[in-house]
């Protein structure tokens, strides 16, 4: 029926030049196969070998970028809780004991972390109690620092130290305890009332013993921060002078007798600090924040410029901090205004709401007023409005579009974005 040709493929591949283009159409199967390129072993060896290198190098660099993290403790936490035990019942899970304020509610690597009247606990991230230690302080404080946890209370003179799963020691110090701090390593400081001083600082090693000791016969100490490697703290406190408050300020270090500086700031009183990298902390007061260097001779007075200070945030894996800083005198209207560690403005984000609490990760700001959150990006865009539920005291964010609540009640997960109300929040995920 069709009229064959002998010799026609072998024709089209001798004269090429008639056709410079074939398709595979027009090629036998059997030449095709012959002439298709095969890549060698050696190729795919280096090709493998390159892909194996590139993700090598990756990993170093993150590794090396979340070093202070990575250790075998928080490795084997993650491992235990997250990902072989991540079977709770859910949240929201009720709070033990009567309690929880706000300053005791942390969220840590995943963990939501409270210490309330009578129970210091941890709850993984679907809810499961990971550990409840029991607490006697009728007015607990709790301090943390990634997996290290410090409770005692004030006005009393007993104190602990916890992991996220087990208490690792029960203390007792000599005097009543005003306020303490403890590092990521387990180097921790107790500032305590002392006869002949108005206050004492004592810092102690991650094994307990103490190894630093400083009297403070000018002002009482208020507030303390140890910074990242453990090597020392920053100290304020506050006196009088003719009427007006004045605040010192102490950065010491461990190895020495001496303080390294000392600062006096005049007119305000510092209510917080936080170190912000391991020779850079800041403080906060209630008319301006400071910013302290290790060694410098000076600080840097950053001012409100006449508002009213609603709320703070630290956040240290950015090296920044972030005010909540009224434009009313009711606490509405707020501005966040996020500052690098020099108190230099990164941006600034203006409310019409007050901020009960506020929350920042990566490039997202939460604040709680009432019980509703509103989240914004970084150009004051507003990304959500959602419920929180009744009686919220205090939003952490987990993610960009996650958060933990703590109410009078319950600790509370949500999802923000999944309930945001599409009436009063214009969804905004573009950065």
């Amino acid at each position: 029926m069709f009229k064959k040709f002998k010799g026609h493929y072998s024709k089209r591949k001798t004269h090429k030049s008639d056709r410079d283009v074939m398709s595979y159409e027009d090629m036998p199967l059997d030449d095709y196969e012959q002439e298709k390129t095969e890549m060698s072993p050696q190729a795919v060896k280096k090709i493998v070998l390159g892909a194996c290198i590139a993700i090598a190098a990756g990993l170093i660099v993150f590794a090396f970028a979340n070093r202070d993290k990575l250790t075998w403790e928080n490795i084997s936490n993650w491992w235990t809780y997250d990902v072989l035990g991540n079977a709770g019942h859910g949240y929201p899970v009720d709070i033990i004991g009567s309690e929880v304020s706000s300053g005791n509610f942390a969220v840590s690597q995943g963990h939501a972390v409270y210490a309330s009247d009578t129970s210091f606990v941890t709850l993984t991230s679907s809810g499961t109690e990971v550990a409840r230690l029991q607490l006697t302080h009728s007015n607990p404080v709790m301090k943390n620092n990634e997996n290290r946890f410090l409770t005692y209370g004030i006005g009393g003179s007993s104190y602990e130290i916890s992991s996220f799963d087990e208490k690792l020691y029960s203390g007792t110090a000599d005097n009543k305890i005003y306020t303490a701090d403890i590092a990521s390593n387990g180097t921790y400081c107790l500032v305590t009332e002392d006869t002949g001083y108005l206050t004492t600082l004592y810092a102690y090693s991650k094994n307990n013993n103490r190894i630093y000791k400083y009297s403070f016969s000018e002002y009482y100490i208020t507030s303390v921060a140890v910074n990242k490697d453990g090597s020392g703290c920053i100290a304020t406190g506050i006196s009088s002078d003719k009427g007006s408050v004045v605040t010192g300020v102490y950065v010491l270090d461990f190895s020495q007798d001496k303080p390294v500086s000392t600062y006096t700031v005049k007119g305000d009183s510092v209510i917080d600090c936080k170190y912000l990298t391991s020779d850079t902390a800041v403080l906060i007061g209630s008319q301006a924040s400071y910013i302290v260097n290790k060694g410098e001779k000076n600080y840097k007075t950053v001012s409100y410029d006449g508002k009213t200070l609603s709320n703070y945030c630290f956040n240290t894996d950015t090296s920044s901090y972030t005010m909540a800083l009224s434009r009313s005198g009711d606490g509405r209207s707020v501005a966040l205004i996020n500052y690098n560690k020099n108190g230099e403005v990164l941006n600034t984000i203006n409310t019409e709401h007050k901020a009960d609490s506020i929350s920042v990760y990566k490039g997202t700001a939460a604040i709680l007023d009432g019980n509703v959150v509103y989240g914004y990006n970084q150009r004051g865009d507003l990304l959500y409005s959602a419920n929180s539920g009744t009686g919220s005291k205090k939003v952490v964010l987990a993610s960009d579009y996650t958060a933990y609540i703590l109410s009078v009640n319950q600790i509370r997960f949500i999802d923000l974005d999944s309930v945001s109300s599409s009436d009063t929040a214009e969804t905004s995920k573009q950065e």
